[in-house]
């Protein structure tokens, strides 16, 4: 194989490499109800600093007065960290609360738009979800 042909087929592999986590990637709207945003306010479990996308795990009370345990997708934790988040803004005890887009298959799962975490910011943005006005 010539040196042209090798320096194309080298281009190639690095263009579906860089696109299979694309492809991989879920649609926000497939998996959330991205038209109804709800609020979702509770305690921190955990917190999974990953990527491709960052969870908190929340531990909500039902109209019943039981505790749920939530788990919530954030944004990438670099694109969280890049909006002046860190890893010491968010800790397990802490009360949070949330604008979130439930999961469409009635799962405790939700995708964040908006966050506060009153002992450390207010109203960051941190998801994906249809904006509303406030």
């Amino acid at each position: 194989m010539g040196s042209e042909s090798m320096r194309r087929a080298l281009m190639v592999s690095a263009l579906i490499l860089s696109a299979t986590p694309l492809l991989a990637h879920h649609n926000v709207t497939q998996i959330y109800d991205a038209e109804k945003p709800v609020p979702l306010n509770g305690t921190v479990t955990a917190v999974q600093w990953k990527n491709p996308h960052a969870f908190v795990l929340v531990d909500v009370k039902d109209g019943a007065g039981s505790v749920v345990n939530w788990k919530v997708e954030w944004l990438a934790a670099m694109i969280i960290f890049r909006q002046g988040l860190n890893r010491d803004s968010l800790h397990v005890g802490d009360a949070i609360n949330m604008t979130v887009c439930l999961a469409k298959d009635g799962s405790h799962t939700a995708i964040a738009q908006f966050v506060t975490v009153p002992s450390a910011f207010e109203n960051h943005r941190i998801g994906l979800c249809k904006a509303v006005s406030r």
